[in-house]
């Protein structure tokens, strides 16, 4: 089991992936939905992503449910239509959330100083400017967390991280709260993320 973090009060999970494709199919009841899947899909890590976001989802809810996707590429579970599910993954990591009801949003990045070379093509001048630049690596990751969670919240086409999801200002520290909006939608709906930065991740995701 690599259960890395479950939050105490929310249907939230971070699965590090340290599993042999075999290993983490037997954590799994059969189904020919997972062999098509296999069969189809050559890259190693992308078929254990795969597998692992459908174990970490068994861990959380205590039963295993089929992940199905709407054409935007949004998940959904066909067999409990009252829950909404969010997932994310990156270098060696899955994370999943689910909630009953209300949209979830989440994003896992790893910890990786290439973000310091594309921080202008998801903040504009005035995001720029508020990045604490003594922590500027975790700060822009957090950044392009909370955009990634509000773009699937919003669940929009042709959005411009840079023109049409905004972050407020806050204080950079290894877990806390950051206010997104945006401006597609004549909504311009708002959200508070939590955000969880570790030496290897970052995480956000809506209450």
């Amino acid at each position: 089991m690599a259960l890395l973090k479950r939050h105490s009060s929310l249907l939230l999970g971070i699965w590090k992936i340290e599993e042999t494709e075999a290993e983490l199919l037997n954590l799994l009841d059969p189904h020919k939905a997972y062999q098509l899947f296999l069969n189809k899909h050559k890259v190693e890590t992308r078929k254990k992503e795969w597998l692992a976001t459908r174990v970490l989802l068994k861990e959380l809810l205590g039963e295993e449910l089929m992940i199905a996707y709407y054409s935007d590429g949004a998940p959904y579970l066909p067999d409990r239509p009252d829950m909404s599910i969010s997932v994310s993954h990156t270098k060696g990591y899955v994370a999943v959330y689910c909630k009953e009801g209300a949209p979830v949003g989440i994003d896992i990045e790893y910890w990786a100083n290439r973000i310091l070379k594309i921080k202008h093509k998801f903040l504009s001048e005035e995001e720029l400017e508020m990045v604490d630049q003594e922590n500027e690596t975790g700060y822009l990751l957090i950044c392009w967390c909370a955009k990634e969670t509000l773009f699937k919240l919003i669940r929009q086409d042709e959005v411009d991280f840079r023109g049409h999801l905004h972050i407020n200002p806050f204080a950079y520290s290894p877990e806390g709260e950051v206010e997104v909006w945006e401006s597609r939608t004549p909504r311009r709906e708002s959200f508070i993320l939590n955000y969880l930065v570790t030496p290897d991740i970052v995480l956000t995701f809506n209450r």
